[in-house]
């Protein structure tokens, strides 16, 4: 089937052939005519399948066929990329036919978008926030308004965006035709369509489940080994691009730092990031000037980027609708691509939501302990749904072997020089104890071996040292002086084996302090303590 087969404008066939849209998607052929005919659609398809254009293209026939008084289409977008890129689209394909549009974002310059819908546009895209802050300043008119158009809505409401929608809603016209196309059809999108629209057509292909040209596998591993396996992947698989999702903003700026010092060129890009940053490092990916791309979920919806060769989960996605739309970013237009997921202890019971999801096939083994790049990328087994498990290398099980197999004579070698460290180390501290010797030690040592004593009189008392067998006379002296010195400071103790002679002064001191009358208490001692005194 060719697109002038649905009676299109020539203006309008005109762009689709600049783009090189020969035939449409299957999405496009199912919601294009009933689109054409006015009705209300509801669009459901797994991500990368060309549900932009499956809205853009009808509702430009339709605007070109109007009066053309006014806006004629409102389309919302969860993100800034996606709004951009639904912009580029739009003008791409309508620039023949002179169709105008303003994209309404947060992070580019409010005045310039200001400015644009004074002027008056034919289409607007836009994220609720900054459409609601424009509409405050600017008297934007849409009694005119044809078509309401929610793109990636499932992702709205995870984002907090019904609020906003409801007000958005309030402002529009309520003869209008309302499309609504997502990847995923949760409880709450159904409510907010029954809500909004008006006997839906539904269109519906290979709801939640991952396209068939992305071959997809999982590692179970330590947080420690995700990078050295990041540059085993680079350097095993045949790759041009690559795109690392990450759950956090500040993880997606240490990633693109850690990759950067293992010499990977990377740009980062995340919510907290400026929209010309943004856009750069955006630019510079699809431009191929920089091969890896870091980033948050931002970047996981409907973002259409060319050659997406490797998509890798840095850390597991939230539920599998995530993990649905970031791995559709690689295998896109019957190309075929790797999606590789990254799995710790702490991420096991979210990954088994994904094994669960019907009819998906994941090949999982367990991460090596170290990379070989030339042998340690082998994955073994395909597993289906819950029945996966995780498998270790051939390579691992051969080095567990060969540990397992080493040789006696090599532990004896390694046992040898162990011994002779420790006598080495033993024999440095044998030197430091004889510079600062423990006075407590060597009375211990000597009453240890009483038969190695020789008793030395040194200053009117009796003190036994041990000889050492290995000590130099220098030594000996040294330690001597040493324990006189520290004997002095200790408090001296007399034991059977240490007798300490006193001179006979301080002993007749003793008995003097003995008979000495010990002073009365109270008042009567305080007096009696004066009569000395007053004899003198």
């Amino acid at each position: 089937m060719k697109f002038s087969e649905f009676n299109l404008s020539e203006s309008l066939l005109a762009g689709l052939r600049d783009v090189r849209f020969e035939e449409p998607t299957p999405i496009q052929q199912q919601a294009i005519p009933p689109l054409l005919e006015g009705k209300d659609l509801i669009g459901v398809a797994q991500t990368g399948t060309g549900k932009t254009g499956a809205f853009v293209i009808p509702i430009m026939e339709k605007v070109l066929q109007s009066n053309r008084d006014g806006v004629k289409a409102l389309i919302l977008s969860p993100t800034r990329e996606l709004a951009s890129q639904i912009d580029e689209q739009i003008f791409a394909i309508g620039y023949h036919a002179g169709i105008s549009s303003a994209t309404v974002i947060g992070g580019s310059d409010f005045s310039v978008q200001a400015k644009a819908l004074k002027a008056g546009v034919d289409m607007i895209v836009a994220t609720p926030g900054r459409l609601i802050d424009q509409k405050k300043v600017v008297n934007i008119d849409f009694s005119k308004l044809e078509f309401l158009v929610l793109d990636e809505a499932d992702r709205m409401l995870d984002m907090g965006f019904l609020p906003d929608m409801k007000k958005i809603f309030s402002w529009l016209p309520e003869k209008r035709q309302t499309l609504l196309f997502s990847a995923t059809m949760p409880d709450e999108i159904q409510r907010l369509s029954s809500s909004i629209m008006k006997n839906p057509v539904k269109v519906e292909t290979e709801r939640s489940k991952p396209a068939q040209s992305v071959e997809q596998r999982a590692y179970y591993l330590k947080s420690n080994q995700k990078i050295p396996l990041v540059k085993g992947i680079f350097h095993e698989l045949e790759w041009d691009s690559c795109i690392i999702f990450t759950s956090t903003k500040k993880g997606t700026d240490e990633l693109q730092r850690l990759l950067k010092k293992e010499g990977i060129k990377a740009e980062s890009i995340h919510g907290d990031r400026s929209q010309d940053e943004r856009n750069r490092a955006l630019a510079a990916f699809k431009n191929g000037q920089v091969p890896v791309i870091v980033a948050t979920d931002v970047l996981a919806r409907g973002i259409d980027i060319k050659g997406v060769s490797i998509i890798i989960n840095y850390d597991v996605p939230n539920n599998s609708d995530d993990y649905i739309h970031r791995i559709g970013r690689t295998g896109r237009y019957d190309k075929s691509g790797i999606a590789i997921t990254f799995v710790t202890r702490r991420d096991s019971r979210t990954f088994q939501t994904i094994l669960d999801i019907k009819g998906n096939k994941i090949k999982v083994v367990e991460a090596p302990d170290q990379f070989i790049h030339d042998k340690e990328f082998s994955w073994e087994k395909d597993f289906e749904g819950s029945d996966s498990k995780p498998v270790k290398p051939e390579s691992r099980q051969k080095r567990e072997g060969e540990k397992s197999s080493e040789p006696k004579h090599e532990k004896a070698t390694v046992d040898k020089s162990t011994n002779e460290r420790k006598k080495s180390k033993k024999k440095k501290q044998d030197k430091r104890q004889i510079k600062q010797p423990d006075v407590n030690t060597a009375n211990r040592e000597n009453e240890s071996a009483p038969d190695k004593k020789q008793p030395q009189q040194q200053k009117g008392r009796d003190i036994s040292v041990r000889d050492g067998r290995n000590q130099s006379k220098n030594q000996q002296k040294q330690q001597d002086k040493v324990q006189d010195k520290a004997v002095k400071k200790e408090p001296l103790k007399t034991t059977e084996k240490q007798k300490i002679v006193l001179p006979p002064v301080i002993d007749q001191a003793i008995e003097r302090n003995k008979r000495a009358r010990k002073p009365e208490k109270g008042l009567w001692g305080l007096l009696k303590s004066f009569i000395p005194k007053l004899k003198n």
